[in-house]
């Protein structure tokens, strides 16, 4: 699924991130970028509005799991179980989240158990960028459950 199709796919399943104006800018099962515009998504003191960059940050998460494991195992469902966030500097502009995800060994550990369990699980490191400016940091454990 090229950038297009999968933000449109994102719009029309998750309802927030049509609000946000959520922008896929890179998906593959190695890396997701999204991107948001700041005027939709800051606060009162006119920085990131924390609730976005949250969201933001969770999706991206969600969507390497659903670039990896969506053909893999079609019936499913990815859900986030956990997550840490640690915000870093005051976003100003337009961000982005980026997940990059590289490890065949947890991917097959993952599919190990949902055979054998029906369920397996991934922890995520996700951050957020203004710019060159990194703002945020997640740790975030999504399963995927039948």
């Amino acid at each position: 699924m090229d950038t297009k199709a999968f933000t449109s796919f994102l719009h029309s399943n998750i309802p927030l991130t049509e609000f946000m104006d959520i922008q896929a800018e890179t998906y593959t099962p190695e890396k997701v970028v999204l991107s948001v515009p700041f005027a939709q998504n800051k606060n009162d003191k006119n920085t990131g509005f924390a609730g976005s960059i949250s969201a933001l940050m969770t999706v991206c998460g969600w969507s390497v799991m659903y670039a990896n494991f969506h053909e893999l195992l079609p019936k499913g469902n990815i859900v986030a179980q956990k997550t840490q966030l640690r915000y870093i500097a005051p976003i100003t502009d337009d961000f982005r989240a980026e997940c990059i995800y590289n490890n065949p060994e947890s991917k097959q550990a993952l599919l190990d158990s949902f055979a054998k369990f029906q369920k397996g699980k991934l922890v995520l490191h996700i951050q957020c960028f203004c710019g060159d400016l990194l703002t945020a940091e997640m740790e975030a454990t999504y399963y995927i459950t039948k």
